[in-house]
């Protein structure tokens, strides 16, 4: 007999109805399921869990200061508008612009002659 495409099938169909995989892969997969599932449950607690002690932990910190959830991993947060960053900002471009003058003032002072001991005064004018 010559084996065509719908004598292959009728075997293949036969064969496969007769020798079932049976009860221990059907549990395998109902216990596969199962965790899936419990999984998945695990996991929307987690993140309600995480999502509770971000908020409470950003509650600690300064206005617009931050720790919140990112892919359910705890990432921090910063506002570009905080006051805490503005004053730092000011008080960093103030900084920059008492040291440029300090050094200024102390590098013209040493070309018109100023001495070791006339340096080491003038520094220790510019940092008080």
């Amino acid at each position: 007999m010559r084996v065509t495409k719908i004598i292959r099938e009728y075997v293949e169909k036969t064969i496969n109805a007769k020798l079932t995989y049976g009860a221990p892969t059907q549990e395998y997969r109902e216990a596969t399921a199962k965790m899936v599932d419990l999984c998945e449950d695990v996991n929307n607690k987690v993140v309600e869990y995480a999502t509770k002690l971000c908020e409470e932990a950003s509650a600690q910190l300064p206005e617009g200061f931050y720790i919140k959830l990112n892919n359910k991993y705890p990432v921090t947060q910063t506002s570009y508008n905080s006051p805490m960053q503005i004053a730092a900002g000011q008080h960093e471009r103030e900084v920059r612009e008492k040291r440029k003058q300090a050094i200024e003032s102390i590098l013209v002072e040493l070309e018109l002659g100023a001495t070791k001991a006339d340096l080491e005064r003038l520094i220790t004018e510019a940092i008080a």
